[in-house]
């Protein structure tokens, strides 16, 4: 690894300084003393300059100050804030109604500083008394009680930047106030809510930080459309009024490096500084966007779970997975040759649309349930999805597990189906699948053990999870990838329900932290160790609790985890459907040319 990213020096050199205030403001109580004991304290993280460049925190176009939020406590009680200014910037005589620093990054700030001697009974009459000046440059600081009153002017030695800390966050500062004049007169109300900034990163240095080996999650809260209308690799969709649902979720270390990509400059700021109220710590903003990130020469993607099609497509091209076209299972039909059709899709999907005659058996749970169909020798099966994705992975689980039946991935899926001309059925299976039975669970426990084991998944213990779930330098997912009945009849606290299948297909929007840890759990001892297989294959670091379900701690009833903002598929379109289906199809085909095959792992493993 190399060294840390200015971001996380920054943040570091923050909650240090931040960690010796708190001592000092428990210990010392809101006083003179402990001003003059935290003065010398933000004068040293001042010191840092380089850790608070004009390019992090700029002052707006057309302005002559702005104010970015560093960190707020989530008890309220202290707010550290980069108040960056030009020559020009100044404040009236105001109060801050809380104790407060403020020390010097570089340029010059003359302060003055004044008593209300009236008893503030009338507040067309207030009067002020001038108690001492001063000009703060680097390296200097001064504090002032919540009832003294300062004026601000930033002097002609060029732009200045200082550290304003204070007793209770800006935006929690209801009542201050101001006069006209430094002799005082009428009270008038003093900036109300600040507009908050964000510290920016350029797209130079967020692709920088993408390839330090420093945990990172960009968070893209635009909503859907525009995300599948282009986004950076590998950026997480979850639309700014989504963030206080999913964020627990999506980012279980309150100290990772956060990026937020906003539909404008504002968006994203406002965006930041919801995501520091809810309690994240390390949050700076792609300044320009998208738009910035492909001005500078970087790669856009398009559509929605980008990598995890992605990752479809090269892995029907590594392993040559065998494929049927509608037209073909059509005809082998009509012949009267056997044919088994599976749909691995969630049952929501398939009960909206499926392939007449096809059985239904979500995702991880194929593999038992093809075991346990009593297939006659040589009957093919078939596996479909909506497109090709979940259809090739799902083929290739059999493949991979032995299963003796040829096995073949439906073209294209359902839309293939619909775009031969042929009609798609809707409703639940009738009857309902019956579960697989003992023999046929045995059977695919023993061939995913023999599959985990010629590749190498790494299996935990109850301890390794729950060191991982303690260790606050490094993010942690634990995801149970039975079925949602499964899930709802029993499951480990703290586990999101996502099906294995399902946590394939939307892999960057379940976890935002690309080389985070991902713990899979199951009740069966299959589920967890197929996906697990897969996660390894996409390049990320995955990691089975087989069994994990069978415990006197589990917990029932569904998960409270909010659900992903969802894009229009296009055979959802009231117009132009055929259209839009056939363009969906060549944009998942295009996508073997345009990712990188090296973005993912599957050569990496087995023998």
């Amino acid at each position: 690894m190399s060294a840390p990213s200015p971001m996380t020096r920054r943040h570091e050199a923050v909650q240090f300084a931040l960690n010796e205030i708190r001592s000092l403001r428990d210990t010392l109580g809101p006083s003179n003393e402990l001003l003059d004991a935290v003065g010398p304290v933000l004068a040293g993280l001042a010191l840092h300059e380089d850790l608070f460049n004009a390019g992090t925190f700029p002052v707006d176009p057309g302005a002559l100050m702005t104010i970015y939020e560093l960190s707020v406590d989530p008890d309220g009680r202290l707010g550290l804030y980069a108040s960056a200014g030009l020559p020009g910037k100044s404040q009236p005589p105001h109060d801050h109604r809380t104790w407060s620093v403020i020390a010097g990054v570089r340029g010059a700030e003359f302060n003055r500083y004044f008593e209300r001697i009236d008893d503030g009974r009338d507040a067309q009459q207030g009067r002020l008394e001038p108690r001492g000046e001063r000009t703060l440059r680097q390296g200097d600081a001064n504090g002032m009680m919540g009832d003294a009153f300062h004026t601000i002017r930033v002097l002609d030695e060029g732009p200045a930047m200082h550290l304003h800390l204070y007793g209770y966050p800006l935006d929690r500062l209801d009542g201050r106030i101001y006069f006209d004049s430094p002799a005082g007169g009428v009270e008038r109300p003093f900036m109300g809510r600040p507009d908050l900034r964000t510290a920016k990163v350029t797209a130079t240095e967020l692709a920088a930080m993408g390839a330090d080996g420093e945990e990172l999650a960009v968070l893209d809260t635009r909503d859907v459309a525009a995300h599948a209308g282009g986004h950076v690799p590998g950026s997480c969709p979850v639309p700014a009024p989504d963030l206080e649902l999913r964020l627990s979720g999506l980012l279980p270390r309150r100290a990772v490096r956060v990026v937020v990509i906003g539909e404008d400059d504002l968006a994203a700021h406002r965006a930041g500084h919801q995501i520091r109220r809810i309690g994240f710590t390390n949050v700076a903003v792609l300044a320009g966007g998208v738009e910035s990130w492909q001005q500078a020469g970087y790669e856009v993607h398009d559509g929605m779970h980008t990598m995890s099609k992605a990752f479809g497509e090269h892995l029907a091209h590594a392993r040559n997975t065998p494929m049927i076209g509608a037209d073909e299972l059509r005809s082998r039909r009509e012949q009267g040759s056997p044919v088994a059709l599976v749909d691995c899709r969630p049952e929501p999907e398939f009960a909206a649309r499926h392939v007449p005659g096809a059985d239904h058996a979500s995702g991880t749970e194929l593999l038992a349930r093809v075991l346990g169909m009593g297939l006659g020798p040589g009957t093919p099966v078939v596996v479909s999805c909506a497109g090709r994705t979940r259809s090739i992975i799902g083929a290739q689980t059999l493949i991979d597990a032995g299963v003796t039946a040829p096995v073949l991935a439906l073209e294209n899926g359902t839309i293939g189906w619909e775009l031969a001309g042929e009609a798609l059925d809707s409703g639940a299976q009738e009857p309902d699948p019956t579960p697989p039975c003992a023999s046929a669970l045995r059977d695919a426990a023993e061939r995913v053990r023999d599959l985990a084991d010629r590749h190498r998944v790494p299996v935990i213990s109850e301890v390794d999870l729950a060191t991982w779930q303690a260790d606050d330098s490094r993010t942690t997912y634990v995801f149970d990838v039975s079925s949602p009945a499964d899930y709802e009849a029993g499951h480990r606290p703290g586990f999101a329900s996502a099906p294995g299948g399902q946590l394939l297909q939307e892999l960057t929007a379940r976890t935002a932290v690309p080389s985070a840890r991902i713990v899979v759990a199951d009740s069966d001892g299959v589920q967890a160790l197929i996906t697990a297989y897969w996660l390894l294959m996409m390049g990320r670091h995955a990691y089975a609790l087989p069994e994990a379900n069978r415990g006197r701690w589990l917990e029932s009833g569904p998960d409270a985890t909010a659900e992903l903002a969802l894009l229009e598929k296009p055979y959802e379109r009231l117009e132009g459907r055929l259209e839009a289906m056939q363009g969906y199809i060549d944009w998942e085909l295009d996508l073997l040319d345009r990712v990188d095959p090296a973005t993912f792992a599957l050569g990496s493993t087995g023998s």
